[in-house]
């Protein structure tokens, strides 16, 4: 576009009280650049991460500061209609206890981690024991829309953390790179030119369904020796319980003074640090399965870096990622094993919200502009 053209457009934005001047910045040639910024008191947003086990909600403004962030157990056992009754509640008081000064709501995001077709809005799947029937082609969107009154979004649970990545931790600086999330699933997102690639259906990224293991155990997805089925932090905690009942000894099982329900990744963890034979083996292995599918992805798009999140990587992520490193190495070219670089995510727990909230913006913002041509 023209210098004109780009001109008249931030003129009417800043007519219309949408963008306002800030200070003038320095450039290396021609005159002075002037700093826009979205005015925050345009409104606010709701980003909404709904897990299996925990429901995280924020509040930010238009341009994605944090106002307001709250957490509570999801309750996915309860079944679909409960879960949704409780998080448009939960929504609607996190709305009432956030500092918002008069500002009006402007939009909701939410990130579900089922299949998902985020061009519609609806969830066409979410295969977890107790949930498929529940979960098959729901307008999750219209529902929000419908129960706000505002526009709403709807995308993959892995995708909205992954835009937090993007615009607020590792990935802020790259361009080429994979985020891979390992929590009780897994899940992926590829940025090119560092915009998301979303395939021609709008759902690349499903790395958790790579076969690893061809006679491995059955997965949620109808697949056997999918990577989720054997690396995931569910799968793990599965290994580890059926090693026990089977009369292995480990410290986990001191650990949940016996109550293999109270069994989590954060114990195994704890468990394979103080050197726990099970422990150390069970993490090793699903280490190897995430570094055999990783390499699969350094041969065939060669990005410059893969961002790990998700509960396997929060605490001492170097276990891991010196284990990823080592199986690059030997299961990549040389070339790009040595131009990759593995990196664990810093962001919090409310990084899946925060990124809905975000992708809501985007999705305010570009029909602003779009009112504006």
């Amino acid at each position: 576009m023209s210098t004109g053209s780009v001109s008249a457009i931030v003129q009417s934005l800043i007519d219309r009280n949408l963008v306002s001047e800030g200070q003038q910045v320095s450039s290396k040639s021609g005159r002075r650049r002037i700093a826009l910024r979205l005015r925050s008191e345009l409104g606010y947003v709701v980003g909404v991460d709904l897990g299996t086990f925990f429901e995280r909600i924020v509040i930010t403004d238009i341009g994605g500061e944090v106002i307001y962030s709250t957490e509570l157990e999801s309750g996915m056992g309860a079944g679909r209609e409960e879960l949704l009754r409780r998080t448009f509640s939960a929504v609607r008081e996190a709305i009432a206890a956030a500092p918002i000064d008069g500002r009006p709501f402007l939009g909701i995001g939410l990130g579900h981690s089922g299949v998902i077709d985020s061009q519609r809005g609806v969830v066409l799947a979410f295969p977890r024991p107790g949930q498929t029937e529940q979960w098959k082609n729901v307008p999750l969107q219209k529902m929000l829309e419908d129960e706000f009154g505002v526009p709403a979004l709807l995308e993959d649970s892995v995708r909205t953390i992954a835009m937090s990545e993007a615009q607020y931790g590792a990935g802020a600086d790259l361009e080429d790179y994979i985020y891979v999330y390992v929590g009780m699933g897994v899940g992926s997102a590829i940025f090119i030119n560092g915009t998301l690639y979303r395939g021609s259906g709008g759902s690349a990224g499903e790395f958790g369904h790579i076969t690893v293991a061809e006679d491995g155990p059955l997965c949620c997805c109808g697949n056997t020796g999918c990577l989720e089925a054997v690396a995931s932090c569910a799968a793990i905690i599965e290994t580890v319980k059926a090693a026990i009942k089977m009369g292995v000894a480990t410290k986990v099982n001191e650990m949940a003074e016996g109550n293999l329900d109270r069994i989590s990744i954060e114990m195994i963890a704890e468990a394979r640090d103080q050197n726990d034979s099970l422990a150390f083996r069970v993490m090793s292995q699903a280490a190897s399965h995430i570094g055999a599918a990783c390499a699969d992805l350094v041969n065939l798009l060669n990005p410059s870096a893969i961002v790990f999140g998700g509960g396997l990587f929060r605490g001492k992520a170097d276990f891991f990622l010196d284990h990823l490193r080592r199986t690059i190495r030997q299961r990549s070219l040389e070339k790009l094993a040595n131009e990759v670089t593995l990196v664990a995510s810093a962001l919090d727990t409310n990084a899946g919200a925060r990124g809905a909230a975000h992708l809501i913006s985007g999705k305010l913002i570009e029909s602003v502009y779009a009112d504006s041509l």
